[in-house]
């Protein structure tokens, strides 16, 4: 009994370990198909030892099963060609139609359309693709009726957002975790993590999936890109920032000698990002590709950037999505766009802040490590109120309709009232859980008062108010 449990413990002990690796993945995607045929066969066994054979005959009872067989092939045939219906597909994404950058715009909501949350919400539908299975760590993009997502098993999916029936699915080479970003019809998404030398940044046809062009760089394209005004800006590791031409994928201009991991900010007055490794700096490029100004962070920019045209606000810390850092610390800085000047600190953040800034009635809302979700006045950072969590907020709040949804490393995606900080309601993301991890490290995605949010547990959901 003892060395079972001791078995138990250390199998239990490996299989996290086990989960980084894409083979292990491979294997479990397979388990409940092996898990049926042991049970067929069981049953078959069980049966093959009560039916009394020499009474009925083993001919005829081979007869027997054979047409029980064939009766339940055509009910079947007959259920899923004839009185099945396939809804028809989303209509073409119009050019018009535009999710321009990661949580959607500059001020990094994650909502295009204005709609506020419901007051409760369920699952409405979700979605797990059931061969080649990963985790859910970016954002989704939703435009023109359909859900674009990308997942750790390198693949991007799109999804009918009504329903959650894949339109289509396209195959990248590295893991996918930036948001898509979607515009003229055309929908561009950047591959590979930390680790990647050689990754990609992706356009296709929105509506169909087709690949139009690709474009190589010397790193990884680990968030998304940004589009403004008719160009495309993105960070991609010790390659700097880009701006290419979305027509054909050709290289306007590159900013060098900086490692860039996230979405830039980008508007009229310029591109905004900062630098995660080395010197920790705070940078404005002009739309030409000059340097307008760079001031020193207080350590490491790891959040995307968001600006409401006066002001742009980073989020900084010393540690990453992974772990803490040995000494944690974080917080938001806003600087001016003018002259990049700090106007105000976050002072009461106790580590790394990684998700954006959401900006909306005045508020300024992120989430740390630390375990709480934090609204301070996007004027001068004074608290408005926390949410205390107990696990690393990783995922980016979106706001609408005075109402702020996030994830965390707990399984729960949260609503709350963006004027108090009240739960509105909860949805448990590890109640549908496949394996044990059941982190919520995606920010949601609010579109037509429902919300789109993935997590590592291999599902992706969307949540809205019950009918």
């Amino acid at each position: 009994m003892n060395h079972s449990l001791l078995l138990i413990a250390a199998g239990l002990g490996v299989v996290p370990v086990l989960k980084r690796y894409r083979w292990y993945q491979v294997v479990m995607s397979f388990l409940p198909q092996l898990l049926i045929g042991l049970g067929v066969a069981v049953g078959l066994w069980i049966a093959a030892a009560l039916i009394p054979w020499r009474r009925i005959g083993r001919r005829r009872a081979a007869w027997a099963a054979g047409g029980l067989a064939l009766l339940l092939a055509a009910a079947w045939a007959t259920w899923h060609f004839a009185f099945r219906q396939t809804p028809a597909p989303p209509p073409p994404v119009a050019p018009s139609q535009t999710w321009a950058t990661f949580m959607a715009g500059p001020t990094r909501t994650g909502c295009i359309d204005g709609l506020a949350l419901p007051a409760r919400a369920g699952k409405l539908w979700s979605y797990r693709d059931g061969l080649n299975r990963a985790g859910f760590a970016g954002s989704a993009a939703v435009v023109g009726g359909r859900v674009y997502v990308g997942s750790d098993n390198c693949r991007l999916y799109c999804l009918d957002a009504t329903d959650g029936r894949v339109l289509w699915q396209f195959d990248a080479a590295h893991e996918l975790f930036g948001a898509p970003v979607v515009a003229g019809g055309r929908l561009f998404v950047g591959e590979g993590l930390h680790e990647a030398a050689d990754a990609k940044l992706y356009c296709l046809d929105a509506t169909t999936g087709e690949r139009l062009w690709t474009f190589q760089t010397n790193s990884h394209v680990e968030f998304g890109a940004t589009w403004h005004a008719g160009r495309l800006y993105f960070g991609a590791g010790d390659d700097g920032v880009y701006c290419i031409d979305p027509a054909d994928g050709k290289p306007i201009w590159r900013f060098p000698g900086v490692h860039v991991d996230m979405s830039p900010a980008v508007s009229d007055a310029g591109v905004f990002f900062g630098n995660v490794y080395g010197e920790a700096t705070f940078f404005r490029v002009g739309l030409d590709g000059k340097l307008v100004w760079r001031q020193p962070a207080p350590m490491g920019v790891t959040g995307s950037p968001a600006t409401d045209g006066q002001r742009v606000y980073f989020g900084v810390g010393n540690g990453d999505f992974a772990m803490s850092a040995a000494d944690p610390a974080g917080g938001v800085v806003c600087l001016a766009v003018e002259d990049g000047r700090t106007l105000w600190r976050t002072q009461q953040v106790g580590d790394a802040v990684l998700t954006s800034v959401a900006l909306a009635d005045r508020a300024a809302l992120f989430g740390s490590r630390d375990g709480r979700l934090y609204c301070v006045d996007a004027d001068d950072g004074r608290s408005r109120w926390q949410c205390e969590t107990g696990a690393p907020v990783l995922s980016s709040p979106a706001v609408s309709g005075g109402r702020v949804c996030f994830g965390c490393d707990d399984g729960l995606v949260r609503c709350l009232s963006l004027a108090d900080g009240g739960e509105l309601w909860r949805f448990d993301a590890s109640a549908a859980a496949f394996n044990n991890d059941a982190r919520v490290i995606a920010a949601p995605t609010i579109a037509g008062g429902r919300v789109y949010v993935g997590s590592m547990n291999f599902f992706f959901f969307c949540l809205g108010a019950p009918d």
